[in-house]
């Protein structure tokens, strides 16, 4: 079996204009998701990161990601699947596909 990493991609995510409620029954559903596919990964941290680039001078340093930019990477999971139609396949009924999409990458294990 190989390894897949499983990276959730945020449109629309809005966590402000949701009560507390609303946020738990979405976490809800993502851990049920997450459980389901025997997953093992991180939410990111909203707001906060680092951006790092090669300029002419050597390498800069800003604050990132930006919630301007179209979209944000929101988390991510490992999973094991037989292939990448089986990685799809577990990730097609994911709550996540409401509101953004899902890039899936092979891992290459060393």
């Amino acid at each position: 079996m190989s390894q897949y990493l499983i990276v959730l991609r945020d449109a629309n995510w809005n966590p402000e204009s949701l009560s507390p409620e609303e946020l738990q029954a979405i976490m809800k559903k993502y851990r049920t998701w997450i459980d389901g596919i025997a997953g093992k990964g991180n939410k990111l941290r909203d707001k906060e990161g680092r951006v790092v680039r090669r300029n002419g001078s050597g390498v800069s340093v800003t604050d990132g990601p930006y919630s301007e930019a179209k979209e944000v990477i929101g988390g991510y999971i490992v999973i094991e699947a037989d292939s990448y139609e089986d990685a799809v396949k577990k990730c097609e009924d994911s709550p996540h596909l409401v509101n953004g999409s899902i890039e899936i990458r092979a891992l290459e294990v060393r």
